[in-house]
């Protein structure tokens, strides 16, 4: 008997994982990897300039202290001694437009704006909040009405609502629910990761490991279409543009649900495919400056989460160079500005240049001495499909890995992480349980 073939389409973190643990069974299992674009990553991709000694990620990334999954694979590619933590300086603003720390206890305690019985009421509940695992209890409600309940509605407003309408929009921040942000509460650091090189430098080293363990990994795919095998020994085909093919025992299709339908479509139940694309969802528009000086060179601070206004639509300015060096980046100041917007929504047409002005005003919130001259040039990144919203009793609708129907086609996106937030980590341990899966089906775990 031959061995297994296996395809996993989608060259992010999820197909990354994937592949790996496949590939620890080389000696029954050939794993092909498609990525449609002409390098790995997913949205955890970079691009590297001329004179830069890193990789700069097209969308902000870092990992978190706790993530396990992340340490665990770095092991595993023998990439552990590159990863890179340190404590890093995050902030909020305050509805008064000033910034202050809250990442600990203390912070909670000199936060301007709440007086001492709500301090002391919302340490109480967020020192639960990361004690408890009971998410599921907490996914019936809404976070606002959860928040309002324990927290307090002063509590509410001043803290954790700027948070939610930043992140979701006024039309959907009231509508999240509460387990979504116990997951961010439970599993953030104050320090945080990233990889010597950036992302892009992991990226590689992890495609370089996969080459050396027999995984053939086909870049620039283009758009990928699977569909019943005509083989006796396999069960889908993989078909690209072309019309080359591969016959394949098994297809993970580790992408967003909009190349999932479009790969699939006469192939699942017709009924999948709109409640795959009905689910709401948010995409994310990033815009990254190379400044000639640091923006706030006072205060290292490396997150700002920021209130939305009128003039003003980003949730987050995140200034890089005070977490990687600017002599990575030949002595450019690097800054991003992220903004998640419902692509069904006017702001989703914002061009590039007006995305680029509405920045410098922001700027000049975290620094009024901000002058525009001092941007060296400027990069803008969009990506449809970046933040999957969790509404209600969320997990009992979640998307199926096995899709019904199909045997040996899997499903993974970053809907499939809930209760965790979509991130590398847990884009990880997705990518290493669906392959458990696949393999237990084919009898070979």
């Amino acid at each position: 008997m031959g061995k297994h073939r296996i395809a996993v389409v989608g060259g992010g973190f999820t197909g990354l994982a994937a592949a790996t643990v496949l590939s620890q069974k080389n000696d029954i299992i050939e794993v092909d990897l498609f990525e449609k674009n002409s390098h790995l990553g997913g949205l955890a991709a970079g691009f590297k300039e001329p004179g830069w000694n890193s990789a700069l990620e097209y969308y902000y990334h870092h990992w978190f202290d706790s993530d396990q999954s992340l340490k665990k694979f770095a092991a595993l590619w023998g990439a552990t001694e590159k990863l890179c933590f340190k404590d890093l300086l995050t902030v909020i603003e305050t509805r008064a437009g000033g910034f202050v720390p809250l990442d600990s206890a203390m912070a909670l305690l000199k936060y301007p704006a709440l007086d001492m019985p709500d301090k002391l009421r919302m340490g109480v509940v967020l020192a639960y909040l990361k004690a408890t695992r009971s998410w599921k209890t907490l996914e019936r409600v809404t976070a606002e009405e959860w928040c309002i309940r324990y927290m307090g509605e002063k509590g509410f407003n001043e803290i954790w609502k700027p948070l939610l309408v930043g992140k979701f929009g006024p039309q959907y921040a009231s509508v999240v629910n509460m387990a979504w942000l116990w997951a961010r509460i439970t599993a953030r650091t104050k320090k945080l990761g990233t990889y010597r090189g950036g992302f892009q430098a992991l990226i590689e080293d992890v495609g370089a490991y996969l080459r050396a363990r027999g995984v053939q990994i086909r870049l620039s795919c283009g758009d990928l279409a699977i569909d019943k095998s005509d083989s006796p020994t396999a069960r889908l085909r993989v078909r690209n543009s072309a019309g080359d093919a591969g016959q394949y025992s098994a297809v993970l299709m580790a992408t967003s649900p909009f190349a999932f339908v479009k790969a699939t479509e006469g192939l699942v139940s017709p009924d999948l495919g709109p409640t795959l694309l009905d689910r709401p969802s948010l995409g994310v528009q990033v815009v990254i400056l190379s400044l000639r000086e640091a923006l706030n060179s006072r205060q290292k601070n490396y997150w700002y989460s920021l209130r939305k206004r009128e003039d003003q639509p980003f949730l987050a300015l995140v200034e890089h160079t005070h977490f990687v060096p600017e002599t990575e980046f030949g002595g450019e100041h690097i800054v991003y500005l992220a903004n998640y917007v419902d692509p069904g929504e006017p702001d989703w047409r914002l061009s590039d240049d007006e995305l680029r002005a509405l920045a410098l005003p922001t700027c000049r919130r975290i620094n009024p001495e901000f002058d525009p001259a001092s941007i060296r040039r400027s990069w803008v990144f969009r990506e449809r499909y970046a933040q999957p919203l969790m509404l209600k009793d969320a997990s009992r609708d979640l998307p199926p890995i096995r899709i019904p129907g199909v045997e040996g086609l899997y499903f993974g996106s970053m809907a499939h992480v809930y209760p965790w937030d979509r991130g590398t980590n847990f884009a990880l341990e997705l990518g290493e349980r669906i392959a458990w899966m696949m393999l237990e089906d084919l009898g070979l775990r």
